[in-house]
């Protein structure tokens, strides 16, 4: 993140703080509920971000719940929650809220979309911030995000950095500042 703002001459730091996770519908909610509770506790701009993985065809299950979904009935859970839809859309979507004593808030939103894999791909991987990368199949790969090469996921990564929530941060943040 800092690459991004610091060419609107925006310092970010990372602080770890005591923050409740509020059972929300959506990253939205569930962002800006932490942006408030940091703000109140820092009393200083704050930039808070939290991401979800949403399945069209279950109304949007497992939403801003991912990670506790994988921690309790894991990838193949999903898949056998998902076995018998006839559509297999799927997406992560990032909330990223910038929060302030002055404009309070600002949310930005982006979304990286793909299908289900039909099977959890086997292939290891040390890299991998969740486990759904295992049954996540960007658009135009035949493999999950896991089973990707390097080079195909820094392709991946370079084309949904375009329209990241850190770069629509930064553009906001030379706009506004």
């Amino acid at each position: 993140m800092q690459q991004h703002v610091a060419v609107a001459s925006f310092e970010v730091r990372q602080i770890t703080l005591p923050l409740v996770e509020p059972q929300a519908s959506t990253v939205q909610e569930v962002a800006l509920a932490k942006a408030e509770q940091a703000f109140r506790q820092l009393n200083e701009p704050v930039v808070v971000e939290d991401s979800g993985f949403f399945i069209d065809s279950l109304a949007g299950f497992p939403g801003p719940y991912a990670r506790y979904v994988i921690e309790t009935i894991g990838a193949e859970g999903i898949l056998r929650l998902a076995q018998p839809l006839p559509k297999r859309s799927c997406r992560f979507v990032n909330a990223l809220v910038y929060m302030d004593a002055v404009d309070h808030q600002q949310v930005f939103l982006d979304e990286g979309e793909g299908v289900l894999a039909d099977v959890v791909d086997p292939t290891p991987s040390t890299d991998a911030w969740s486990d759904l990368w295992r049954i996540f199949i960007p658009p135009g790969q035949g493999k999950a995000l896991v089973a990707l090469t390097e080079a195909e996921r820094i392709q991946l990564w370079q084309e949904w950095q375009r329209h990241s929530v850190y770069i629509q941060l930064a553009d906001w943040l030379r706009d506004h500042r």
